[in-house]
């Protein structure tokens, strides 16, 4: 019950990380709170983002946290781990759940449904285990030991999949939203860092229409050297004042509990940040209005 998104950014050159705050448990207790979905799993600016309930979530995060320094060097050694962690913690989670009360190990019960012959108790654990779904999501993030960048989702039961060509994913209760957001914001890796901040908030903001989905955010930004930034809450404001500002229909007016307009020289105070912790690639920056708003123009005049 969440949202997360990662997205690639100027020239994929950084990777903005966005997620709420909310605890949500069962379908009746949701609030926002002071926790945090996002984590910093080693020096390298490896960060992970989850979604899911806390029994398998923090038996994951927890091998993950002993295993931190192995992630994110090799994309290829990174993702067997990441598979090798979930299903080690989804085996614990189960053994502890279905077969330690009934006073059996795994070992025992592999060897009971091994039998010609199974009886209706094992038939029984049986059932309750291929019921059980791992209810966890994973986003890990970061540059590898040749600053080639990654998104690498988890989910499972505990199949790694590489998004870092599709350049965003989004994991929790309202993914789907995120996603369909980025994509109608024809979000692009080229697109400068303090647009993608922007785009990212958007997306966030549009997955509130889902359940569990809080209204409370924090911002990380992972540069090409390896660091994790976590963006100061002025900046993040000022951003969230930009998207209460801008994103709205012409038709309304302003009334008096709307949320104060950001200031004058809101993009250039984003963009002074983004310049603060990853200098602008060549041809990113003050960019040039895009084609694709021409593009859509055309579509309506035919």
């Amino acid at each position: 019950m969440t949202v997360c998104t990662s997205a690639l950014s100027q020239n994929s050159e950084a990777i903005v990380c966005v997620a709420d705050r909310a605890l949500t448990y069962g379908m009746s207790i949701q609030w926002d709170s002071d926790s945090s979905k996002i984590f910093e799993l080693n020096q390298n600016g490896t960060l992970v983002l989850f979604a899911g309930s806390e029994d398998i979530t923090s038996r994951i995060i927890g091998k993950l946290i002993t295993v931190g320094d192995q992630i994110g060097e090799d994309i290829g050694k990174t993702r067997k781990l990441l598979e090798r962690e979930y299903q080690e913690a989804v085996d614990e989670l189960i053994t502890a759940k279905y077969l330690t009360p009934r006073l059996m190990t795994k070992d025992d019960y592999v060897k009971a449904t091994s039998q010609q012959n199974i009886n209706s108790h094992i038939r029984g654990i049986a059932a309750e285990i291929k019921s059980f779904e791992a209810d966890c999501a994973l986003l890990v993030c970061g540059f590898d030991a040749q600053q080639r960048p990654f998104i690498l989702y988890v989910d499972n039961p505990g199949v790694v999949t590489d998004m870092t060509r599709t350049g965003f994913h989004s994991i929790g209760s309202g993914w789907e939203k995120a996603v369909s957001k980025m994509l109608f914001s024809e979000h692009k890796k080229s697109r400068e860092l303090a647009r993608t901040l922007y785009d990212a908030f958007d997306a966030k903001a549009f997955a509130e229409m889902a359940s569990g989905v809080g209204f409370d955010w924090e911002t990380w930004v992972i540069t090409k050297n390896r660091k994790a930034h976590h963006v100061p809450d002025g900046i993040d404001a000022i951003v969230e004042h930009a998207w209460a500002e801008h994103d709205r229909s012409p038709f309304d007016k302003r009334e008096k509990d709307d949320a104060d307009p950001p200031p004058r020289n809101w993009k250039a105070q984003i963009r002074q940040y983004a310049r603060k912790i990853l200098p602008p690639s060549p041809g990113i920056g003050d960019m040039k209005p895009e084609k694709p708003a021409r593009k859509k123009m055309e579509r309506a005049r035919d």
